[in-house]
């Protein structure tokens, strides 16, 4: 496999390049999710000119690197494996996989255990999983939801409904006229404490709809530690949650 290595011009790190010459008229140049770089080419494209090239897009691909890592932990798993691991609740869970002629998808101690009738078919497996996990997202925050929500329902406010979303940059938005929040499915992710951050942090704004000194004010009050619970949110996406 052909690689080519530069330097980022902020961060001075060495990023590793890796070169897929192809039958091909033009240069496709590529960041991916997972941070790896890929340069497609013409097959007669010298080596020298491929280099310059990325010196170019340098800066180019630095910002791409940074979006993609500070949203890794956004997502759940793109591949489902014996003995892979994932994080719920702040805790490392392994994938329990095997082959039976009823497919299911359950939480056994430490275990995800997953049940297909082709265990090497990772689209049914992503299938079954997401579904699952999608069910347990949405009970886990309802249950936040009804836990946290005495603190503004006092107030006169009604109960908001919940849903669920696939979001890259958010943790949670919420629309105070449709009397709904929308959570990232993924935020089950997170630890218990930061979930609830996240949880009265969107019911407050039905109270104070702005992050106004009021809306800080209120939800220091009822949640002292919430800078806390925050940077440790922050700092679990920056490490892949």
């Amino acid at each position: 496999m052909e690689t080519i290595d530069i330097t980022l011009p902020l961060s001075s790190k060495v990023v590793k390049v890796v070169v897929d010459r192809k039958r091909m008229k033009t240069c496709r140049l590529k960041v991916y999710p997972d941070i790896s770089v890929v340069i497609a080419v013409p097959l007669t494209i010298p080596t020298d000119w491929i280099q310059n090239f990325l010196i170019q897009k340098s800066g180019w691909i630095e910002k791409k690197l940074e979006k993609f890592t500070k949203t890794t932990g956004y997502a759940a798993t793109t591949e489902i494996r014996n003995g892979q691991s994932i994080k719920m609740l702040g805790e490392d869970l392994i994938f329990s996989v095997s082959a039976s002629n009823k497919c299911s998808v359950y939480k056994e101690g430490k275990a995800i255990c997953i049940s297909s009738f082709d265990i090497n078919h990772q689209e049914k497996l992503l299938q079954l999983f997401e579904k699952w996990w999608r069910k347990e997202a949405l009970r886990i925050l309802q249950e936040k939801v009804e836990e946290l929500y005495p603190i503004i329902g006092k107030y006169g406010i009604d109960k908001p409904s919940i849903a669920l979303r696939k979001m890259k940059t958010l943790w949670g938005s919420c629309s105070v006229n449709r009397k709904t929040i929308t959570f990232n499915q993924y935020l089950i992710k997170a630890k218990p404490a930061c979930i609830e951050y996240v949880v009265l942090h969107e019911l407050v704004h039905f109270l104070y709809p702005n992050h106004s000194k009021q809306f800080y004010d209120f939800l220091s009050i009822h949640m002292p530690d919430w800078k806390e619970r925050k940077k440790i949110l922050d700092l679990d996406v920056v490490h892949g949650l």
